[in-house]
């Protein structure tokens, strides 16, 4: 089957992605539009000068690069209107992309914009754009918000604090991304226990850019629900066996771990070894404007550089709908699981 007619077989075929972060959803189109309608500073309104500022293309792999990406995204928003503008399109790409079910995370200390809306103001605006795309597209979402090892335990208990005075609804899991290398997760412990108290969904992004220890922290020490990214278990034997043990899923992302430089290729991604171990995982997009990718092109590439097949991909969403943080877990396996029988 050549490429194109793999595309759109790809695109058609009902998805779930667990791991996808709106701040990396934007695409440059987005960006201009945005700006031109509600304001916001740009250093160009040319879509082919934006592009390389806010995508890789031709840069080489590596962290540094990668994050560079989101430095135009900081203090972009110059309205509440915008942040519900973006996260409506957000969704609606993915939906048109045939996911099915999304699990979208974002940081509301990203979104207000240096100070100019409050995080409470900013969830709400989120959620109101999750519910109008939700009931205008084919496709059912759940918020979850993000706090960074980057900027410390006092903004992090801040927003932990936020979500638990939030009515039920707007939050159903809580993220930790940041830089894994320079930062470590324990000083969030504290924060990770009342999480799960509260009813929480954990998911801890580990072992992508260290190695398999993180993931043994993430479940051992903060009884993390799922792991973000986690490739590097498949570097420890005891690793795996715990993922498999403790049934917790590798959110994995090929295409974001290529060009942040943790697989020199995507045929040399270790997903297909860790689902052959029996380890639990999901393919996701992670960034998908900053990567110019979709969750068809990672199964494109799933299929034409690691061996998938149709069967492959409906046992990777099925598993991915044992792993939800939605509340009802059996009313969505009743929607969705007969796309994947």
């Amino acid at each position: 089957m050549n490429r194109e007619k793999l595309f759109n077989k790809m695109k058609k075929f009902p998805k779930v992605d667990l791991h996808r972060h709106l701040e990396g959803s934007i695409s440059p189109q987005t960006f201009i539009k945005t700006a031109e309608k509600y304001g916001g500073k740009l250093p160009t309104h040319d879509l082919e000068k934006l592009k390389p500022l806010i995508q890789v293309q031709n840069d080489p792999p590596g962290f540094e690069n990668f994050l560079s990406k989101f430095d135009l995204f900081r203090g972009f928003y110059s309205v509440i209107n915008s942040v519900e503008n973006i996260a409506f399109t957000a969704v609606k790409e993915a939906a048109e992309d045939g996911v099915k079910y999304l699990e979208l995370r974002y940081s509301p200390t990203h979104f207000s914009s240096n100070g100019r809306f409050s995080e409470s103001e900013v969830i709400e605006c989120i959620q109101g754009a999750i519910d109008r795309a939700s009931s205008r597209f084919d496709i059912i979402v759940t918020p979850i918000l993000t706090i960074s090892r980057d900027y410390g335990v006092d903004l992090a208990e801040q927003t932990l604090g936020l979500i638990e005075k939030m009515p039920k609804g707007f939050v159903y899991g809580l993220d930790i991304a940041g830089d894994e290398v320079k930062n470590s997760a324990k000083p969030f412990a504290d924060l990770f226990d009342r999480a799960k108290k509260s009813g929480l969904g954990l998911t801890i992004h580990a072992g992508e850019a260290c190695g398999a220890a993180n993931v043994r922290e993430a479940v051992v020490d903060f009884h993390a629900d799922r792991i973000g990214h986690g490739i590097s278990s498949v570097e420890d034997e005891s690793v795996m066996k715990l993922l498999c043990e403790k049934n917790i899923m590798l959110e994995v992302c090929p295409t974001s771990n290529f060009y942040t430089g943790v697989v020199p290729s995507i045929k040399n991604h270790p997903i297909k070894k860790l689902m052959e171990t029996g380890v639990p995982v999901s393919l996701n997009t992670d960034d998908p404007a900053i990567l110019a990718t979709t969750l068809t092109d990672e199964y494109v590439a799933a299929v034409s550089e690691l061996g998938f097949d149709e069967n492959d991909l409906k046992v990777l969403n099925q598993a991915a709908i044992e792993h939800v943080f939605y509340p009802d877990k059996e009313k969505l396996k009743n929607m969705l699981l007969h796309y994947w029988d």
